[in-house]
Formats: structure tokens, C-alpha cells, sequence
């Protein structure tokens, strides 16, 4: 039997022909386009690829740190990640899976057979959608969103290109999302601001926003020094926008430089814990305290109630940002009473051991009385101010002539702003003594009729305790002593530090401020607030401002407790504070106690004038 020949059609074998023909062409001009390519387009290419890997970033500068007088940190500044993402591109995304689940979803639920159900089970808990969705919970449950929220604020932001997954997160939880592969999630370095002492110096260190720059306190004051210039640098980035290589830099990073202030950490805390216990007992509205080291001019520490913490963002309460001691302005009442003694010492209406007369108890300006507790009758400086006489205070005041006065007073720093480093400082208030009447005259003896704020009056205070001299008050610790103020003679300003001694006595009003070892200068004060028009009887301000050592006078603390339920006096408010805060300061800066050369001629100097 004969084999039959295969018979191939030729319309076939043409059409086999002209393929072969065609895939031949094809890759032929493939690889005539891969070899131009290679050779005369080579560097096309590279610009391609460096347009799609390379990109240029913006090199975050390291804010300065500030530190305390020793040196020990107040606000440094650690690494953080920014995450973002494109809100859209996300969505879309998350829809088109969904759609595509939700159709395997379908099938999956009319396949029959328990192995066929099982294998598409599987694979629908491998599909994008399933990742996807489990990435988002899992970005929820580390930044702490509630369930739900992340999707619903992804949504409100849906027509935007850019949206904040989160800002200054630790290193470490933004490579925990990074992780998760999420097309389009994005990462910036940056640094976050941290303050070690937390509240205890809020008011003074303030804080920075979510973008570093200063917006309280002296990080808004320094924010030009501390914040320094960024950088720009061009680098190589994968898939992921991961920064691999950096190529260029195109404009140096600049650091930012560090302030040292004049603040001891350890006095600060001291300071706020003495401070905040003793509001939180006399469940008062506020309270602020003051350190000043009356040599050099330097703010030791300051702190106010209502604090804040500057780490915590989420507790934030703006109306406690307020810095009282700076912004605050209040009438001083029985606390400007050494600065009225002092000024006519300095007038010379009245000498040391002038006796004032102050019966019958009152004087009567037309409507106006001014009053004492009691007819205390001929008494000597030294006990108007132990017994914080009004009418005494009246009295020595409109023996002044009122210009003569008002120059004292602006001398030593009242009714002008400090300018000692702060934000919003207050300039207080005093007015013209061509404005001044009798009644004006007589109140600006005792503390009424005028107002300061705690480091206006604080800073007055400095000049009694330096021998007449008025250094600058600042924030920032002082290498060389600036130029002083002669303000008074120090033969005034050592006999006012004589006369309040008496007040910080067994039987005087600020007998809680003896300090064991130490003579304490010092004077209480209760000033009543003016609310509508009036003068109110039950809301007002309790204060103790002294100095220690009293032989040889080196720190001033002002304490104020505002509205005290229980209290009612600054001797007993106020006065327990300075105690224990000027106590642990002078333990502290290591000052000796009063020698007792000194002490025997001061107790002489005493009995001397007891016997006049």
C-alpha cells in the first residue's frame, strides 16, 4: 500500500511565510531600537531614570537647645517621621479592589465542593482589598484613631492631593507603617520639640508648633536664633519613596544655635512644686512666683497656675498658655509700701528714725476714708510696716511732692515694660503725677491707684537689695554684669532692709516667712480687686515678696496667690511659700547664713531704736 504525499496549501504556506516575516521585522526593529537606544540615546534614558528616582528633599535644621544656667537641657529637639499620602489615589484604589472582591466574593459563594470553597476562601483573603483594609486598621490602632475615623477622614479630603496621616511620629512607629506597603504613604524627617521639666516651666520655655516654630515663651522670643536654615539636597529614592543615596547637596543645612538662659532647673522645680501645692490647698483661681537674683539681675525661676504641659498636645488649653508674672497687671496693695518709705527717705521729707502719726485709725478725704485695723497711734517706720499701716503710708506719701514721687517710682522700673526677655510683657500702669490728686497721692502710698505686674514689682525689689543699684532683669544668664541704675542711695535702701525685717518677726504679718539661720527682709500684702466699678470684699490678691540674707542681701522671691478660698492674707498665704522656696535656693546657690558679727550689731541697732 503507497504512503500519499502531504499536500500544503499555498494560500498556508504564504500565510506561515509572511508571519515569519513579520515577527522577524518585529524584532529586528526591536533590536535596532534597543541599540540606538543604548548608543544615541544613552544619556535620554539617564534623565528619565533620574527624573523618576531622583528627587530633591528638603533637609530639616536641628532646632538649638536651651539650657538652664548649668547647663542641663530645658527643650531639646529628637528625630521624628511626617507621614502622608494622597488621599485620592487611595481611595480610588480602595474602590477598585473592593469591586473586585466583592465579584470574587460572589463567586466564591456559589462554588460547590468543600476544596474549591476552601481554595476560594484563600483566595480571597489574598486579595489587595483584604491587605489594603488590614492596613488601615492596623494605621488606626497606632496612631490611636477611633475605628472608622481614619476612612471618614480620608473621605472629607478625597478632592485633595495631600493629606496628614501623622505628624512627628517616633521613628520607630512610622517604620511600623511603612511596613505595611501602602501605595502612596509617604515619610519626611523631621525633629519634635521635648521639655524635660514638662509644666514646672511652660510659661517660661513655651513651646513650638507642629512645624517647629517658636509660638510661647522664649521659643517664640529666640525663634530666629534657635530655629537655623534648612537644607535642600538631591537623593535617590525606591519604590517605596524611600530615601537610598543622597547625591548633591544643594544648599547647606544651617543648625540652629543654643540660648542659655538664666533660669536653675533645680529652683524652677522647686519653685512650681511649693507653688502648686499651695493653690491646690487654698483652692485658689491662680498663683505665680518669682526668683530674682538681685546681684546680677538674672530670673532664677518663675512659674505660674494654671500651667501646661508642652509635651502633652493633646491637653492643650490655650487660656493657660498666659504667663501671669509678665502679662499680668494688678493693683500691689501693702507690698509697694517699702518702695513709699524709700522714696521719702530719698526726698528727704523724713528721716530713719522719724515717728509717723497715725490717729485716730483713718483719715477722711472728703467721700474717701482710708482706714487701719486700729488706732496704732505715733509709730515708727519699722512698724508701719510690720502693722502695714495705711493711713501711715497715706501719711508719709503726701509729705512727698507728688513729682518727686512719681520720679521714684518710674526709677525703679514701675509704669514701664521690664524688657527682660519675655513675650507680651506688661508695662503696668502710673499715671502722671500732674493726673495725681489727693486721694490718688495718698492711695499710691499704700498700693492702690497704680498697677504692676509680679517682675515689675519683683525687680523694684532688687534695688533695696543692692544697695541702691538696678541691674537689668532677664531671662538669659549674664557672662558680664551690664551697666546699673543708681536709684537710690545705699544708705536708704540699707535702712528699708532694716524697717522690713520687723515684718518677718514672731509678732509681725510675715512671721511664716522666717527662714532658721537667716534674717528675712520682707513685706505681706491683700490688695481687694476693683470689679464693676467697686472695690469687691471678698475676691483679692494675696502677696510676699523678701529678701534673704538680710545682712548681705543676695535673693528676692515675690510669691502671689490670686483669690484664696480659706487664706485671706498674704502673710498667710503667701508668706509659707517664699519660706521654703527661698530656703531650698539659698541651700541651693550655697549662701551662708547671716554671720553672727553681723547679726549681734543688727539686734544692737534694733534695741537702740526700741529705746528711741
Amino acid at each position: 500500500m503507497s504512503k500519499r504525499k502531504a499536500v500544503v496549501s499555498p494560500v498556508f504556506e504564504g500565510r506561515r511565510r509572511f508571519l515569519m516575516l513579520a515577527l522577524l521585522t518585529v524584532i529586528g526593529v526591536l533590536m535596532l531600537r534597543a541599540v540606538w537606544l543604548e548608543i544615541f540615546d544613552q544619556s535620554m534614558l539617564q534623565e528619565r531614570a533620574e527624573q523618576r528616582q531622583t528627587k530633591v528633599v528638603t533637609v530639616p535644621a536641628y532646632r538649638g537647645m536651651i539650657l538652664d544656667r548649668n547647663g542641663d537641657p530645658m527643650a531639646v529637639s529628637t528625630p521624628v517621621e511626617t507621614l502622608s499620602c494622597n488621599p485620592k489615589l487611595l481611595l480610588d484604589t480602595r474602590t477598585s479592589w473592593r469591586d473586585e472582591y466583592n465579584a470574587a466574593l460572589r463567586t466564591a459563594e456559589k462554588t460547590q465542593g468543600d476544596d474549591a470553597r476552601l481554595a476560594a476562601e484563600r483566595a480571597l483573603v489574598a486579595m489587595p482589598f483584604v491587605k489594603l483594609e488590614d492596613a488601615l486598621r492596623k494605621i488606626e490602632e497606632v496612631l490611636e484613631y477611633p475605628p472608622g475615623q481614619l476612612l471618614q477622614n480620608l473621605e472629607e479630603a478625597r478632592d485633595k492631593n495631600f493629606y496628614y496621616l501623622g505628624r512627628q511620629l517616633p521613628p520607630e512607629v512610622a517604620q511600623e507603617i511603612l511596613a505595611l506597603n501602602i501605595k502612596k504613604v509617604e515619610s519626611t524627617s523631621g525633629y519634635r520639640r521635648f521639655y524635660p521639666l514638662a509644666e514646672t516651666s511652660g510659661h517660661v520655655i513655651g513651646m513650638t508648633d507642629s512645624d517647629g516654630k517658636g509660638i510661647e515663651g522664649i521659643e517664640k522670643v529666640s525663634d530666629g536664633i534657635l530655629a537655623g536654615q534648612d537644607g535642600r539636597m538631591r537623593v535617590v529614592k525606591d519604590g517605596k519613596n524611600r530615601i537610598i543615596e543622597g547625591i548633591e547637596s544643594i544648599k547647606d543645612t544651617v543648625p540652629g544655635q543654643t540660648v542659655k538662659l538664666s533660669i536653675d532647673r533645680r529652683i524652677q522645680y522647686i519653685a512650681y512644686k511649693q507653688l502648686k501645692e499651695q493653690v491646690v490647698r487654698l483652692e485658689a483661681k491662680a498663683g505665680s512666683i518669682l526668683v530674682m537674683d538681685a546681684k546680677t539681675g538674672e530670673i532664677l525661676a518663675m512659674a505660674n497656675l494654671p500651667s501646661f504641659n508642652p509635651n502633652n498636645r493633646k491637653q492643650l488649653d490655650a487660656q493657660n498658655y498666659r504667663n501671669r508674672a509678665v502679662t499680668d497687671k494688678s493693683e500691689p496693695g501693702s507690698t509697694l509700701k517699702p518702695l513709699t518709705v524709700a522714696a521719702a527717705l530719698e526726698s528727704r521729707v523724713i528721716a530713719p528714725d522719724v515717728e509717723i502719726d497715725t490717729s485716730p485709725g483713718h483719715i477722711n478725704f472728703g467721700k474717701y476714708t482710708v482706714r487701719d485695723p486700729s488706732n496704732y497711734g505715733p509709730i515708727s517706720l519699722a512698724t508701719l510696716l510690720a502693722e502695714s499701716s495705711n493711713v501711715g503710708a497715706s501719711r508719709v506719701a503726701l509729705l512727698m511732692n507728688p513729682r518727686d514721687h512719681w520720679m521714684f517710682l518710674s526709677r525703679v522700673g514701675l509704669g514701664r515694660v521690664p524688657a527682660a526677655g519675655f513675650p507680651s510683657e506688661s508695662s503696668g500702669q502710673l499715671s502722671s503725677y500732674t493726673e495725681w490728686g489727693k486721694v490718688d497721692h495718698a492711695s499710691h502710698g499704700y498700693g492702690y491707684g497704680l498697677a504692676t505686674s509680679l517682675l515689675q514689682l519683683t525687680h523694684a525689689y532688687t534695688a533695696l537689695a543692692n544697695n541702691g543699684q538696678l541691674l537689668p532683669a532677664t531671662i538669659y544668664k549674664v557672662d558680664k554684669l551690664p551697666l546699673a541704675q543708681t536709684v537710690m542711695s545705699p544708705t536708704t535702701a540699707q535702712a528699708v532692709i532694716h524697717m522690713m525685717e520687723s515684718v518677718v518677726q514672731a509678732d509681725g504679718t510675715g512671721k511664716r516667712a522666717m527662714i532658721d539661720g537667716y534674717r528675712v527682709a520682707g513685706k505681706t500684702g491683700t490688695a481687694y480687686k476693683f470689679i464693676n466699678n467697686a472695690y469687691s470684699n471678698t475676691r483679692y490678691m494675696t502677696s510676699f515678696i523678701g529678701i534673704a540674707p538680710a545682712t548681705r542681701p543676695r535673693l528676692v522671691v515675690a510669691v502671689q496667690i490670686d483669690e484664696p478660698k480659706t487664706d485671706d492674707s498674704g502673710g498667710r498665704a503667701a508668706a509659707p511659700v517664699f519660706s521654703k522656696v527661698m530656703s531650698e535656693a539659698l541651700r541651693l546657690l550655697d549662701i551662708p547664713p547671716d554671720d553672727l558679727p553681723a547679726l549681734k550689731q543688727a539686734d544692737t541697732i534694733t534695741k537702740k531704736e526700741g529705746n528711741t
